[in-house]
């Protein structure tokens, strides 16, 4: 079986903050880097456990460099480099989707380092008129290609906001956040007892979630902080300006919308 996982950073157990944790400057950035890891090679080891044996892993934050590469776990490919594009490697011969390490959705209520995409920039985006984050968008992604996303480890407000759009994913909420900088979190031996045991779940699992699939055509809304977002955005290709600070992108393909703003 084929597994892809793509990872963040900021739902990691033990990360709190952008300051001190999960920027590449941060004083704990190095710590953070292999409490990262340490969750995807826990992951690894269920879905190997499931009966994986192709795996291919896509470090989502900080340009690719969140991932410690010499203790990844060494069945596990990865993905590196800067300017990458989605699909990033990903496409229908993949039998599953793992989302390790994620946050939820800019102004969720409480919950630890929540944001859409960048949190200096963006207010909020939606997809054919609802609210959607990372989660969806990614969930989506794969949906595009027929893949099922079916397990997700992060804080409690991510793994909520993915049950909503994906009853049936296997969830390991690894903390719970007090508010966007601050969480109660589990120890990273227990959260990566917790990951191994929730995706060798998902594994035997995954033929029952279906793909998270959204019916073209597709009108994404992308709202930002400032004007700046629209004004250096105009002019690209299907780019609609709706107000001084929303673009407006339609596409009956996925993968172009993702790229395109």
């Amino acid at each position: 079986m084929k597994l892809y996982i793509l990872t963040d950073l900021e739902g990691v157990a033990g990360v709190f903050d952008w300051q001190t944790y999960a920027e590449s400057t941060s004083r704990y950035y190095e710590e953070s880097r292999i409490l990262l890891t340490e969750e995807v090679n826990a992951a690894i080891e269920g879905a190997m456990e499931g009966g994986v044996d192709d795996i291919l892993v896509w470090a989502g934050h900080g340009g690719g460099t969140s991932i410690k590469f010499e203790i990844l776990n060494p069945m596990a490919k990865l993905i590196g480099g800067s300017g990458t594009k989605y699909p990033c490697g990903l496409d229908s011969s993949f039998d599953m989707l793992f989302l390790i390490g994620n946050h939820s959705m800019e102004g969720t209520p409480n919950a630890n380092l929540n944001h859409t995409f960048s949190s200096k920039h963006i207010q909020g985006m939606k997809l054919n008129g609802k609210l959607i984050g990372e989660i969806g968008m990614i969930a989506a992604m794969a949906g595009w290609f027929n893949v099922p996303t079916v397990f997700i480890s992060g804080d409690e407000a991510a793994c909520n906001e993915a049950k909503k759009i994906m009853p049936k994913i296997i969830t390991a909420p690894v903390k719970k956040g007090l508010g966007l900088f601050s969480a109660i979190s589990l120890h990273p031996i227990k959260a990566r007892e917790l990951i191994r045991e929730k995706a060798r779940e998902a594994t035997n699992k995954y033929k029952t979630i279906k793909p998270f699939k959204v019916k073209p055509p597709y009108t994404l809304e992308v709202e930002f902080r400032t004007t700046e977002g629209v004004t250096w955005r105009l002019g690209r290709k299907g780019i609609e300006k709706v107000n001084e600070k929303t673009i407006r992108v339609k596409s009956n393909d996925f993968i172009e919308l993702l790229n395109s703003w």
